[in-house]
C-alpha cells in the first residue's frame, strides 16, 4: 500500500472542488496525512494578458485567501496549510507538489469532451501528465455518495459510503 503523508488539494471553489475537498479530507484523516489546500489565481482573470500580476491582483489574491480560509475551516481537524498563488494553474500545481512533498494531488475536473474523445479538463490533464506524484481527479456530479451523513459516519461505514454512489 502507498504511504500517504501529504495530500495537495487544489480548488477553484466550484462544487466539484468542494466534493474533492471532502474526499481529500477523508483520505487525509484515514492516512494520518497533512492536507495542503491550494488555489491558483490566473493572471488573465483580471483581463491582463501579461504573465505579471495585473493591477487588481492583490485584491483577487486577498479574496482567494479569504475563500480558502473558509474552505480550510471545513477541515480544521487535520494538520493543514493553505496557499494562494498567481500563475497558470496546471504549471503552478505541478510546481507546488514537490516542495510540499505531496504524495497525492486531489482535484475536481471540468471536462468538455469532444465527441468520442474522453476529456478531464485541460488543467487536470496537465497535472495528471506532469505531476511528480499520484493524482486523483473527480468529475462533476460524480457524487461519491458524500453528504453530511458521510462525514458523520462511523469508521466501518465510511468505505461503503466512499465506494457507493
Amino acid at each position: 500500500m502507498i504511504r500517504i503523508q501529504t495530500i495537495l488539494h487544489v480548488t477553484d471553489f466550484s462544487e466539484t472542488a468542494r466534493q474533492a475537498l471532502y474526499v481529500a479530507h477523508l483520505l487525509a484523516r484515514d492516512h494520518g496525512a497533512k492536507l495542503v489546500l491550494m488555489h491558483v489565481v490566473r493572471p488573465m482573470m483580471a483581463g491582463n494578458a501579461s504573465p505579471r500580476p495585473p493591477q487588481g491582483a492583490p485584491d483577487l489574491i486577498e479574496q482567494a485567501r479569504q475563500r480558502l480560509a473558509t474552505e480550510a475551516a471545513r477541515v480544521a481537524d487535520r494538520p493543514l496549510e493553505a496557499r494562494v498563488v498567481s500563475g497558470e494553474p496546471g504549471a503552478e500545481i505541478v510546481a507546488a507538489a514537490r516542495p510540499c512533498d505531496a504524495d497525492l494531488i486531489v482535484m475536481g475536473t471540468h471536462s468538455q469532451a469532444d465527441v468520442g474523445r474522453p476529456c478531464i479538463g485541460s488543467v487536470a490533464e496537465h497535472v495528471v501528465r506532469h505531476a511528480p506524484c499520484a493524482v486523483l481527479t473527480l468529475k462533476p456530479g460524480a457524487g461519491w455518495g458524500l453528504s453530511q451523513e458521510s462525514e458523520e459516519a462511523s469508521e466501518p461505514q465510511r468505505p461503503a459510503i466512499l465506494t457507493g454512489t
